[in-house]
């Protein structure tokens, strides 16, 4: 009798430790999965900023374009993938970083670029796409942090950093 009770409560602490560490790796996908996709909106921010700043209007629409449509297809993703169990905290600062790139393009960007009358952009013109530009990489550090936050704090609350040894 005491050898069966020690044999349940040894199979509990296994079944109890298993399904902790399946959670746990479910989290790291789920993290990983959502840090990745944000990371490539992040990244490609710089080289649709070098089209911009570049003055030529039919590379900045075609940035535009491409830019958005990145933009557009990893917040289906991220509102596909969901939440994590109930928990919300990434997926919302997921979605409040790349709201703002997709505020930024729709209120900034497009009528700036689709009312240029000509490629070559004159002096006047430049000096808006470089300081509509430099708005954007000012302004999106604040998204950053908090989206950088926002992911250390999953990371922590879910003990990733210990799947990664």
């Amino acid at each position: 009798m005491k050898n069966t009770r020690v044999l349940f409560s040894a199979l509990a602490v296994i079944m109890l430790f298993t399904a902790c560490n399946q959670k746990a790796k479910r989290a790291k996908e789920y993290h990983d999965n959502l840090l990745h996709s944000v990371q490539v909106v992040i990244d490609s921010s710089l080289e649709y900023g070098d089209a911009i700043q570049s003055h030529d209007k039919d590379r900045a629409l075609r940035a535009q374009q491409q830019y958005s449509s990145l933009v557009d297809k990893t917040i289906e993703k991220i509102n596909t993938t969901g939440n994590f169990d109930d928990d919300t905290l990434l997926k919302h600062y997921s979605l409040e970083l790349l709201g703002f790139y997709r505020t930024s393009l729709d209120k900034d960007f497009t009528p700036f670029l689709n009312g240029l009358k000509s490629n070559e952009l004159s002096e006047q013109e430049s000096m808006i796409a470089d300081s509509l530009y430099s708005k954007l990489t000012m302004t999106e550090n604040n998204y950053w942090e908090r989206f950088d936050w926002a992911e250390k704090k999953f990371s922590k609350q879910y003990e990733l950093s210990k799947l990664e040894k």
